[in-house]
């Protein structure tokens, strides 16, 4: 069996949606679970509607003019997917959803302020409505397709990190397995949504920004599947951002190890926790695009990572670039002290990014506006801690680069024509894959991505990588 995961830009839409129907139908002989975003732009407008409840009078009348927006989405969007037989249902669900919803909103404005908590179970509805309205779109029994709906907070276990939930896989998995298996041994295609799951107590969590992709992992390792695939608007994982890098080209294979770098380093896709999932049960993942889905004839082939490719040529899989990064060095002599400080690393992944490890210490990068106060305090238990300016952070990613010196000498060699002063950084440890890395400024960084990929990347442009 297969996971078939869909974004929000192949949900957002009557003619996306049906798209989404055809691709599916395309991969019925291999048993799919389908697992769907929020629809494109859905999760932001509703958590805009809840800071505006929480602003009070003044700006409910915002909050209920976003619902009134969303409300009328959906029913325009469901109404043009589902087939009339499905109406009936199709109405009380809606009414259900958006009834709970506006009761969650005014809730909120009643007592002045957003909660983590009220904002995951704002948040969750986004995905709640997508996953049921693609249920009915793709339920069609008088074609043989049924596509019964699971409800996310029934079968996801998290504890209670609101708005960062981490997965309780023990109870997880055991759920899943007895959520999805009979209807697959039925010829039936399960549709859940993505992003949400709930505590042992049933309160509504959430797993973060493009969370959907870390379900997706979840249920594919939970039923042990043959690949996950992440449908998406691209043709894979890209040599660098192709809205920065025009000629940016697909690759074609990564490993784990890469895939989790480069999303833990300003990469699109995939969300840095599918990978962990996925590494564990040994599931590779697929990245596809839904707007050039013929698997049949092998066009989209995608990214795909697992295992590491031995047959791939060695050199730089990709170039990556984070903005907004705060420097900052640790030192310490004490027995257990690096181990000490990649287990912290590890622990606040991916807000924290090992830069390297240099005789002044080890220097992590960290999102500017994430937990510094937190994590400074895990960090000062292992050693002395000092925080620097913000900066870019640009990283070159590649597993060769541990086993081909020349491959090194030749990247640090352009890292240096580009910027004498960048002193670019070789991470072996503490990293999920070899890199290399270099700190530069904000206004800098897109410049150099384009000029590394440019001399990197310039021997047949037309071809994919890896």
């Amino acid at each position: 069996m297969i996971v078939m995961k869909f974004g929000g830009s192949s949900v957002d839409a009557p003619e996306s949606i049906e798209r989404v129907v055809g691709i599916v139908r395309s991969q019925l002989h291999r048993r799919p679970v389908v697992v769907v975003s929020a629809m494109a732009k859905t999760t932001r407008r509703l958590l805009r509607c809840a800071d505006a409840a929480a602003a009070g009078d003044l700006d409910l009348p915002k909050a209920h003019s976003i619902l009134n927006e969303l409300r009328e989405y959906h029913h325009q969007v469901a109404h043009a997917v589902v087939e009339p037989a499905g109406h009936s249902v199709l109405e009380a669900m809606l009414d259900r959803y958006l009834g709970d919803l506006t009761s969650q909103i005014n809730a909120i404005g009643r007592d002045g302020r957003l909660s983590a908590q009220a904002a995951d179970a704002v948040a969750s509805y986004g995905e709640l409505l997508s996953s049921a309205i693609s249920s009915l779109a793709l339920d069609r029994p008088g074609d043989g397709l049924e596509a019964p709906w699971i409800d996310c907070r029934q079968v996801l276990v998290t504890d209670d990190s609101f708005n960062r939930a981490k997965p309780i896989y023990e109870e997880t998995e055991p759920r899943m397995r007895r959520a999805f298996l009979p209807h697959l041994e039925a010829g039936r295609v399960p549709v859940v949504g993505g992003y949400v799951g709930a505590t042992r107590d049933g309160i509504t969590t959430t797993l973060g920004r493009e969370g959907s992709d870390f379900t997706a992992a979840i249920v594919g390792a939970a039923l042990g599947a043959e690949e996950v695939q992440i449908w998406t608007d691209v043709d894979g994982m890209m040599t660098a951002d192709p809205r920065l890098v025009p000629g940016a080209r697909r690759i074609r294979t990564l490993s784990f190890g890469e895939g989790l770098e480069l999303a833990c380093s300003g990469a699109k896709k995939p969300h840095w926790g599918t990978l962990g999932p996925a590494r564990r049960a040994n599931v590779p993942i697929r990245i596809l695009n839904s707007w050039n889905p013929h698997l049949e004839r092998g066009i989209g082939e995608g990214t795909l990572i697992g295992r590491r490719n031995p047959a791939a040529p060695p050199g730089i899989k990709s170039i990556c670039w984070r903005a907004n990064a705060r420097l900052l060095t640790v030192r310490g002599d004490g027995p257990g002290f690096q181990a000490a400080v990649f287990a912290i690393c590890e622990r606040y992944r991916p807000s924290l990014q090992v830069l390297g490890v240099r005789a002044e210490g080890i220097e992590l990068a960290l999102d500017l506006e994430d937990r510094l106060f937190e994590i400074r305090g895990a960090l000062s238990a292992a050693g002395d801690v000092q925080v620097g300016a913000g900066r870019a952070v640009v990283s070159l990613v590649s597993d060769d680069l541990a086993a081909h010196p020349e491959l090194v000498e030749q990247t640090l060699a352009e890292i240096r024509a580009l910027d004498a002063a960048s002193e670019p950084r070789l991470v072996l440890t503490g990293s999920a894959a070899p890199c290399l890395r270099c700190l530069t400024s904000e206004e800098s960084a897109p410049d150099a991505v384009t000029l590394l990929h440019e001399k990197i990347f310039h021997l047949h442009p037309e071809e994919p990588v890896g």
